[in-house]
């Protein structure tokens, strides 16, 4: 019996959002002829508008190239990085 009464939240869930759902999704009420003509009237009027005319956009400055921090430690050369075992094995 607990079971059923737990599958109430989610049944009463759903059904208050199909009401709130078929509520907001209602046709709207008719308008009177008037309104609609003016509505057409002022839509009519901002498309015999001219469009603005098309600019291109404004450049944007380009930021500072950034290098790379100096590492406080010098490098070392190739050659020098390898062990002594290497070394001596590829010059035999």
């Amino acid at each position: 019996m607990s079971a059923l009464l737990w599958w109430l939240i989610p049944i009463g869930a759903t059904l208050l959002a199909l009401a709130w759902a078929a509520s907001r999704n209602r046709p709207r009420r008719s308008v009177g002829t008037h309104e609609s003509l003016g509505d057409m009237a002022r839509f009519r009027a901002a498309m015999r508008k001219p469009m603005p005319a098309e600019q291109p956009p404004p450049a944007r400055p380009r930021p500072p190239a950034r290098r790379p921090a100096a590492s406080s430690r010098p490098r070392r050369p190739a050659s020098a990085s390898r062990s002594a075992s290497e070394r001596r094995r590829n010059h035999a």
